[in-house]
């Protein structure tokens, strides 16, 4: 679930606890003290850890849709499930693609500037853009409910 509050504060992450609920960091867990966590996620992400949601977009699984086309290259963390599985993982990726533009020859004469040399073909623009691809959005904390 997103959460509003600061679960770096030890004092909030005490009462997220009294109150069921823990931090969605990647910490292991005891299935002893969070018996029906164990029984429902289990080590899907990782031997008996929460998920580890600091900094990810979470996305539904694929379940056959192809909506996602890489799911088969999905990854492991920590330890969890990789595939088209819940736990399971995908690094950043830009989408493959070319942007093709009338480029000027590199050659000079009479009448260069005419429209006759100009010709189409593919040329790479320079770079672009920031350091990630992504939707606007806002930061929330996840926690989870563990009893």
């Amino acid at each position: 679930m997103a959460y509003g509050g600061d679960t770096n504060n030890a004092s909030v992450v005490t009462a997220l606890k009294n109150q069921g609920w823990l931090p969605c960091n990647g910490d292991p867990y005891s299935a002893l003290d969070y018996p029906e966590l164990a029984s429902v996620i289990g080590n899907f992400f990782g031997n008996l850890r929460v998920p580890d949601l600091r900094g990810r977009f979470l996305r539904g699984t694929d379940q056959g849709t192809h909506r996602d086309p890489d799911t088969a290259s999905r990854r492991t963390e920590n330890g969890s499930n990789a595939g088209d599985n819940v736990g399971s993982v995908q690094d950043d990726e830009f989408k493959r693609h070319t942007h093709e533009y009338t480029k000027f020859p590199h050659h000079e004469g009479p009448n260069w500037a005419s429209g006759s040399y100009w010709v189409p073909g593919q040329d790479q623009t320079g770079p672009a853009g920031g350091n990630e691809t992504r939707p606007k959005n806002v930061y929330v904390n996840w926690i989870i409910k563990a009893k």
